[in-house]
Parts: structure tokens; C-alpha cells; sequence
């Protein structure tokens, strides 16, 4: 290669990484303003000109929030909440997904775009008529009535995304099993769900994000403030006059760190899942 060549390699690589970058900046600025808000004296987090390092480092506000919030509490809401809608969403995605992925029946494409048209409503425009449901079933201010929507809001995803998998596992798989005396059931404890392991991990942590980061259900269905996940927490902190705002990031980093754990335990199947979920029928 001459040395022109190594020139224009060297500037496409740097106008490809500094692109990047500048991306990867942009979209992680609003995370770090929030984080180094939390390590700040309260006057500074307002102060003119802001200051990007906190001038003045802190751990008052972590302090604060251990002793006068139930962020513990909050927390191990948030899980049993995410857990629990996770649970019941593959529970319901994943013999439909495969039904549809194995089957020829009438009306299955209607099905899908219908399953599909259901992740175009936004929660908000739903919630009045939810609200009458779960007051008329007995679910108002308990956990089922939270679990329950935000189970069914991720059903289109998780039906599409385990569907576009299961296409990929081979038949012959299934057959041999059959022939060999596995059962249905087996065939898809065994053989299937194991193979289909990216697809379900993104599927689960798609369903547990979402389940973790709602405040629309928890705020509309659930009153006992023994019950309320992070995101109600934080809400909780805004008063009739005035917020604590350094509180409340503070809540918010720390209900996000479980988030980055699970990323970082699952980031390698949550790509694959992603990636390999899509197959053209």
C-alpha cells in the first residue's frame, strides 16, 4: 500500500472512531451530569456557570438517602415487580411464539400484526380503563395490578422476538426427538428453550427494564407506599413546594447500578438474541 493509501486508512479510521466518540458522548453526557450531581454540595448543583466536576466532592447525599429514604425497600419492590412480569410474559410469549413459529393455521398473520399493533398504544391512553378493570377484579393497590399490564405491554415484543428464533431452530431436531418418545412438552423444556437461550435473555431483560423503570402502573394502581418500586420512590420526593433534587438523582443512580450489573452479566447474549431474532419469513 502506498503511503497515500496509509493516509486516507489512518483519517477514515480517525473520522470512524472520532464519530463514535462524539456519539457515544452525547448520549452517556446526561448520565454523567446526573452521577456527578450526587457527589455535589446542593448550592453547586445550581450554581451559574455549572460546573462539570463537582468543585467540591461530597458522599452526603448517599448518606442522606441510606438513613431518611426506603430506598432498600424500593429496590427489593422493583425486583419482585420485574421478576414477577418477566415470569408471567414469557410464561404467556413463549407457547404462542412457538405455536406460530411451528404452525400453519388460519389467520396467523393476523395474529402477529395484531400481537404487533398492541406495542403502538402508548400505556397513558390505556390507563383510565385499566384503572376500572383492576377496581372491578380487586387488584387495585396490589402487585398483581402492576405486574399484569406491564406483563401484557411486553408481549409483543417478546411473541415476535422468541417467534423470529424459533424459525431458526431445525425441525429435524424436534422429529428426532419425537421419534425417539419425547413428549411436546419436552421437546420444548429440552431441546428448544436451551437453544433459544439469546432470545430469552434478551427477551427477559427487555421485560425486566421495562417492568423496573414503570411509574405509571405503580402510580395508578398502588397506594401503599410499602409497596412503591424505584421509580414511585423517587416521585414520593417531590413535595407540595419544593424537591429535593440531589436526593432524588441520588435514588436514581442507585436504582440504576442493579440495571448495569445485569448488563454486564448478560451484555453477550443480549446481543446474539438481538441480532438472531429477526429472520425473514
Amino acid at each position: 500500500m502506498t503511503m497515500a493509501g496509509h493516509d486516507r486508512t489512518g483519517l477514515r479510521k480517525v473520522r470512524i472512531y472520532g464519530g463514535l466518540l462524539a456519539l457515544l458522548g452525547l448520549m452517556m453526557f446526561p448520565f454523567y451530569t446526573m452521577i456527578a450531581s450526587t457527589f455535589k454540595p446542593e448550592p453547586e448543583i445550581f450554581s451559574t456557570p455549572a460546573t462539570l466536576v463537582p468543585e467540591e466532592f461530597t458522599v452526603e447525599a448517599y448518606l442522606a438517602v441510606w438513613g431518611q429514604t426506603d430506598v432498600l425497600l424500593w429496590i427489593g419492590n422493583s425486583f419482585l415487580i420485574s421478576i414477577a412480569t418477566v415470569a408471567l410474559a414469557l410464561v404467556l410469549a413463549i407457547p404462542a411464539a412457538y405455536s406460530c413459529a411451528r404452525n400453519d393455521f388460519v389467520g396467523k398473520k393476523t395474529f402477529l400484526l395484531s400481537v404487533l399493533v398492541v406495542q403502538m398504544f402508548a400505556p397513558v391512553v390505556l390507563i383510565v380503563g385499566l384503572f376500572d378493570v383492576m377496581v372491578s377484579f380487586g387488584l387495585y393497590n396490589t402487585y398483581l395490578a402492576v405486574i399484569i399490564p406491564a406483563a401484557a405491554f411486553t408481549l409483543p415484543f417478546n411473541i415476535w422476538m422468541l417467534y423470529g428464533y424459533f424459525k431458526t431452530i431445525p425441525i429435524e431436531l424436534e422429529e428426532s426427538a419425537r421419534i425417539d418418545g419425547a413428549s411436546q412438552f419436552e421437546i420444548l423444556w429440552k431441546i428448544i428453550l436451551p437453544l433459544a437461550k439469546p432470545a430469552l435473555v434478551a427477551s427477559i431483560t427487555y421485560t425486566f427494564l421495562y417492568a423496573w423503570n414503570r411509574l405509571l402502573f405503580v402510580l395508578t394502581f398502588l397506594t401503599d407506599d410499602s409497596k412503591f418500586n424505584i421509580p414511585r420512590g423517587v416521585f414520593s420526593m417531590v413535595g407540595a413546594l419544593q424537591a429535593d433534587w440531589r436526593m432524588m438523582l441520588t435514588v436514581s443512580v442507585i436504582g440504576i447500578i442493579p440495571i448495569l450489573i445485569l448488563f454486564a452479566f448478560l451484555e453477550e447474549y443480549i446481543v446474539a438474541g438481538m441480532t438472531s431474532g429477526a429472520v425473514k419469513e
